[in-house]
């Protein structure tokens, strides 16, 4: 099968994610996510849960890239000290699997999806209860 694209590309893409991602362990500020990225949308929702949750950290799992696309898979731990949509603060500990789909161009990060487990998200924060 013929690779699209180049190789070194594809490892650059990657390294780009996960420089982006370590910087989340130190309290990650807008103006360093604006250093990986300019997209507004993206960054508005990372600094919300930022202020939800100010200890969040990434911890990768696996990370696997093709062409312009980086996939992470990982677990999301924090503790919720700030309103998160409507809850106000639980002072829970939450940890969930995640997975986010980046695209990169030119050495930034140009979309982000992030996909996790909502329901035991909200479990976690007890603002829903397990069905039986």
């Amino acid at each position: 099968m013929h690779n699209l694209y180049p190789n070194d590309l594809t490892e650059r893409n990657k390294k780009l994610v996960i420089q982006y991602i370590l910087i989340h362990h130190e309290g990650v500020t807008e103006d360093e996510i604006r250093a990986f990225t300019d997209n507004e949308p993206y960054i508005k929702v990372v600094m919300a849960f930022r202020k939800a949750f100010p200890d969040y950290s990434i911890f990768v799992e696996d990370i696997t890239a093709e062409g312009e696309f980086v996939f992470m898979h990982g677990t999301m731990k924090g503790t919720h000290l700030g309103e998160f949509h409507g809850i106000p603060a639980t002072f829970r500990k939450v940890e969930f699997p995640i997975i986010v789909k980046y695209q990169v161009e030119g050495n930034k990060i140009l979309n982000a999806w992030p996909m996790s487990d909502q329901m035991e998200f909200m479990e976690q924060l007890g603002a829903i209860q397990k069905p039986i």
